[in-house]
Order: structure tokens, then sequence, then C-alpha cells
């Protein structure tokens, strides 16, 4: 007998950046999809985590077969592309934080941003795009967070940053500088 499955309400996509392209279009590339629980488990735990391949002060991990270095992930509803041109993207706008942190602090808010994507604890009326965290660092562990909707209404805007704040916060240690404050910027 089949193991049960339990379906998630949106597909999503994993992407990942390639440090070493220069071109935005060919630097983002998708790595795999997943619409169930399970599977979102299964590539979650075989993906590299952030704090442990981006810039850490010495330098950049790389990983694969390949040596890729990486310095952005996304996770973002399938169909949609993490860019702003999308035209699922293109009336919304992200909330973001760049933020000096240690890598385990990094590792554990992706993680909590994207259980709050899939888990629908912040979609409301399907307004999340995705969510992405880039390393920022050059001389030091820098990284930029990013949460991005769909719309720029000013209700659904203050809905979602509320409920983004308590669950990217969820189980997360109190760390000495606090918890991120993300701001709001529109896509155009």
């Amino acid at each position: 007998m089949a193991a049960e499955t339990h379906p998630l309400a949106s597909e999503w996509t994993v992407w990942m950046g390639d440090a070493n392209e220069k071109n935005w279009k060919e630097k983002l590339k998708p790595v795999c999809s997943f619409g169930t629980v399970e599977d979102f488990w299964a590539a979650f735990n075989h993906l590299p985590k952030p704090g442990r391949c981006f810039f850490d002060g010495d330098s950049r991990a790389s990983v694969g077969d390949d040596n890729k270095v990486i310095d952005e992930f996304c996770l973002f509803k399938k169909g949609v592309k993490p860019e702003w041109e999308d035209p699922a993207n293109k009336n919304g706008g992200c909330f973001f934080v760049r933020k000096t942190m240690e890598p385990d602090q990094a590792d554990t808010y992706w993680q909590n941003t994207c259980l709050a994507m899939i888990g629908e604890q912040l979609d409301e009326g399907d307004v999340i795009a995705g969510a992405r965290i880039v390393d920022k660092g050059k001389a030091f562990p820098l990284y930029r967070f990013e949460l991005w909707i769909k719309t720029s209404d000013a209700k659904v805007v203050q809905d979602v940053k509320e409920t983004f704040h308590a669950a990217i916060s969820q189980d997360a240690p109190t760390f000495s500088k606090g918890h991120p404050k993300f701001e709001w910027k529109r896509h155009k």
C-alpha cells in the first residue's frame, strides 16, 4: 500500500542563484518543485542551508559535483518567476531586510519563512508570490531576506507584515539585536 501524502494548497518551486553567473536572466535556475509536505521535506533536507554556503566572514562554500557557488535561494509558487517583471509580481512588492547575523540565525529565519509560506500561514487569498534569501556578504556575513506579495493594497500589506513578523520569529531564539524588522517596497 502506498504511503499517504499530504498535498499543499499550492505547488512551489525552489530556485538557486549561481554567484559566478553575471547575466541576471541566466543566474537563477529552478532546481525542484513540490506539491506535498513529504516532497517539501525531501527537497528542503537535501538542499544546502544558506548559512552553510553563503559568505561566512572568510569565504563562500562551493556545493555539488560541479562546485557551484550559490548566492541566492528562492521559493516561489510554481509558475511564478522570482523577478519583478513576472505578471504575478509586477503590481506587488516585497518586505525586505538586510541584516548581519550568524549563519544559524539565517537558516532559522529562512526555514520559518518557507514553512509559513507552504503552510499558508501568510496567504490572504493567494497574495504570496514567494521569498528570497540573498548573500550580500563581502567582509562579514550579510543577508537580504525578501517576502514577495502580488499586491500593494495597504490593508493586505499590513496584515501580511504582522503575520510574517510573528511567523519568522516562531521558535527562533531571541538574538542580541532582536528579530529582523522588515520594510516594504513596491516593485514599480
